[in-house]
């Protein structure tokens, strides 16, 4: 009689690319490390040297198969790494390395940091771009870059970014040109050219993209034109909001054209306006989606107005600024606003804005909160900067997690976050030969890595390039989460061609992130390969691949000639005399060991068959 046993031989897709991948180059300093596993450890070293021999190392235990390096690293450094078996120093994968950049030669020559209160700063980095220099950037508290974009990358050599994701890639737009781009500032998305982005481009959770693309239509120029202006139409430009899909079709969209009447308007636009450049009507500058309210917000720059627009209808909710720009006002209480940026909503529904004040008397830009009473708008909070900090134009508030307030102060090259107080924690300024370097947006995030993970899986057997365990249709693991920005992951597998065979989210033990996946109901044919990816659910190109073979084997058959005798037993005598590497059947007991224990077994089982 002989005994059929089920095996499954698995190799990780992802092992040929440890991360950081061989010989990568990258424009960051916080570096995320991830590694195959090594079987039977639990636990491991990982050794990072400038030396490629590692006479010295800095020496990190790691309790997974990954880690966010504690500390930064240096620029225009070569490092070389490698990981080892904690519990045996011997057994340890093949080393790596990876070079970082140095900083580009754009780079701001002054990076100041003027104030920081340690207990009241804001964990986090900060993402900001440098507009005047024409690239972004992350830097920490004490101002030390830690990543930069690769602005020849983009149109033109330059890329604002706008926002940073939770699935760990940016939004930024460039000279009209619009993206999504990973960490090594590689494009991921592009919006087609028909359109001309300029001032803002957002992502929603739908994965679609909301921007803003300026629209030109003849009009009769208003009674405050020259009048060498009043014989004939001009071009006045407006703006349409779009919102797209990953395939570049139009989901939503909204112009001002049909939905502002022309006699809203700013006459100090009509009173400068030269016949050379168009009619600067509207000059939006933000745009994003509120899935709370269902509602889109605008901010209208040269009409000094925010308008909040109903998503279903397209109808204007409301719009809140200069009642002097508009026929049919929302509200009696302006709030005295001018030239505002950035609108959006703190997490109790106010908003929240950068006032640039702009032609106000005096002007004094500031961070302004409002919220709404008896159906009034009404100033819930301000900070007002000091003159030196005035811009006519740019300016971003972000309200944090701490309650304090992130200000990006535009041209005056300043950033400060301010607490409850209204006193400064943090003062960022920025200068290069001197002058104020333009800063157009500012976000505060934990890391560099909101979607940084790996995985193990139990009971393997053999080494990185090829492991076994025996199939008992379940496969048993553990998520290894890094990142922040992951709630969920998805697990996928398909066949050999590609074809999906099951797929789902991942059902996670709370407190120890196990995981198990079903395969019995599956129908896997024996000798086929079969593919089994998991990633994050916000970001599937983020995703660990385990390539899946299943076989069977006799039992005790190790010369694989379909039949248990004495030519086996001499096949296992010799492996064992000659130490030679072998394969999980031929350890008959299971106890990782090739001894005379097997041979017995091997023996007994010979016995049995032959009665």
């Amino acid at each position: 009689m002989k005994f059929f046993l089920s095996i499954i031989i698995l190799s990780f897709s992802f092992c040929t690319n440890f991360i950081p991948s061989n010989n990568k180059e990258i424009n960051y300093s916080h570096v995320f490390f991830s590694w195959p596993q090594i079987p039977n450890s639990d636990s491991y070293f990982l050794f990072l040297s400038e030396d490629e021999n590692f006479i010295q190392a800095d020496t990190s235990y790691v309790s997974s198969n990954s880690i966010l390096y504690p500390t930064l690293l240096s620029w225009d450094t070569r490092y070389f790494w490698k990981v080892c078996n904690q519990s045996n120093i011997e057994d340890c994968l093949p080393s790596k390395e990876f070079f970082i950049n140095p900083l580009p030669n754009y780079h701001a020559d002054q990076i100041t940091i003027n104030t920081i209160n340690e207990q009241e700063y804001t964990n986090g980095i900060n993402i900001l771009d440098f507009e005047s220099l024409g690239y972004s950037l992350a830097i920490n508290k004490y101002g030390e870059p830690i990543w930069f974009t690769r602005k020849e990358n983009f149109n033109m050599d330059q890329i604002i970014v706008t926002q940073f994701l939770e699935n760990g890639n940016f939004i930024g737009f460039s000279n009209g040109r619009g993206y999504e781009f990973n960490i090594d500032s590689e494009i991921l998305f592009e919006i087609p050219n028909e359109y001309s982005i300029h001032h803002e481009i957002r992502k929603t959770n739908n994965d679609t993209y909301f921007f803003i693309d300026a629209e030109i239509e003849y009009h009769p120029c208003p009674i405050e034109c020259d009048d060498n202006f009043s014989y004939f139409p001009v071009p006045w430009q407006g703006d349409r909001f779009i919102e797209i899909n990953s395939s570049g079709e139009i989901v939503w969209d909204w112009n001002t054209f049909e939905e502002i009447s022309l006699n809203e308007y700013n006459p100090l636009y009509a009173q400068i306006y030269n016949g050379v450049l168009d009619l600067d009507w509207t000059h939006s500058n933000s745009v994003f989606y509120d899935e709370n309210t269902e509602s889109v917000y605008v901010s209208i720059r040269n009409l000094s107005r925010i308008s909040s627009i109903d998503y279903l209808s397209k109808d204007i909710n409301w719009s809140i600024g200069e009642s002097d720009f508009m026929e049919n006002p929302s509200f009696q209480n302006e709030i005295n606003f001018s030239q505002q940026h950035s609108a959006q909503l703190t997490d109790n529904g106010n908003l929240i804005f950068f006032d640039n004040a702009r032609f106000q008397e005096p002007e004094h830009s500031r961070c302004v909160e409002v919220g709404f009473h008896d159906n009034e708008p009404i100033l819930i909070w301000e900070h007002v900067l000091p003159d030196s900090m005035f811009t006519g134009s740019r300016g971003e508030c972000d309200r944090l997690n701490s309650g304090n307030s992130l200000i990006s102060a535009g041209r005056s090259g300043n950033v400060v976050e301010v607490n409850l107080d209204n006193e400064i924690v943090w003062h960022l300024n920025v200068k290069q030969s001197g002058y104020s370097v333009t800063i157009y947006r500012t976000q505060r995030v934990p890391d560099l890595h909101p979607n940084s993970f790996s995985f193990t899986l139990e009971n393997l057997i053999g080494n990185h390039e090829n492991y076994i365990m025996n199939n008992n249709g379940i496969l048993n693991g553990r998520i290894h989460n890094s990142g922040w920005g992951i709630e969920d992951f998805r697990y996928r597998i398909s066949n050999d061609i590609g074809t999906e065979i099951t797929s789902g989210i991942l059902s996670l033990d709370p407190e120890t992130n196990d995981f198990q996946i079903n395969l019995l109901d599956l129908n896997m044919i024996d000798n086929t390969y079969y593919t089994l990816s998991i990633s994050p659910i916000n970001n599937e190109l983020n995703s660990n691949e385990l390539i899946i073979y299943f076989q069977d084997y006799i039992l005790g058959d190790i010369n694989n000639d379909l039949e248990v005798n004495i030519f086996d037993i001499i096949d296992l005598n010799n492996l064992i005399l000659t130490d030679s590497e072998f394969f999980v059947w031929h350890d008959l007991n299971h106890d990782l060991n090739l001894d005379i224990l097997d041979i017995i077994i091997l023996l007994n089982i010979i016995l049995i068959d032959n009665n």
